[in-house]
């Protein structure tokens, strides 16, 4: 089993959008949402891909829990060692930190320099910086292996409550039913 940032994205979002995804149920190709972010992503820092590096990294599974690791960073700065990540939200999220230190953790398992991370939030004009100390490496390893267990089950997790939903590329395939 592999997991990639974006299921740890998700892990911390919602379980069930991870499995969902994880199961190769996509919704994000119907979501505006997503199509903006995407937009927002690739058309904010033009410039960036003549200074920085897109990078495909892996880790394979470790023998004894047997989950390897994908990173697909789209900017990385190989000479300081900085991660970028562009974010659309107006909002911070742990899951955004949660992501760029994903990275970082990666970068580090294949003895490449992850200094730190940069999360870029164009719409609030604003950027945060991230670090992975061992703290954080400790909290990723845990969110990792659940994330795991949690895909590996033959049972999709339950809903959230419909408000936290109303956003999510998954709205109208969870909801659906709903009357």
């Amino acid at each position: 089993m592999h997991l990639t940032a974006t299921l740890l994205n998700y892990y911390l979002i919602c379980h069930r959008k991870m499995w969902l995804h994880a199961h190769a149920i996509r919704m994000e190709h119907t979501s505006d949402v997503v199509y903006e972010g995407k937009l927002i992503g690739e058309t904010t820092y033009p410039q960036r891909a003549e200074r920085y590096t897109e990078v495909e990294i892996s880790v394979e599974p470790d023998v004894p829990d047997g989950i390897g690791l994908i990173a697909k960073i789209d900017f990385y700065d190989p000479y300081n060692g900085v991660v970028h990540e562009v974010k659309k939200s107006a909002a911070k999220e742990q899951a955004h930190v949660a992501q760029v230190q994903f990275y970082m953790y990666v970068l580090r398992r294949n003895d490449i320099k992850a200094e730190y991370g940069i999360i870029e939030y164009p719409k609030l004009r604003q950027t945060e910086r991230v670090e992975l100390d061992e703290e954080g490496e400790s909290d990723l390893k845990k969110w990792i292996a659940d994330a795991s267990q949690i895909i590996g089950s033959e049972r999709c997790p339950s809903l959230l409550p419909k408000s936290k939903c109303k956003s999510c590329s998954y709205f109208d395939f969870c909801w659906s039913g709903e009357v």
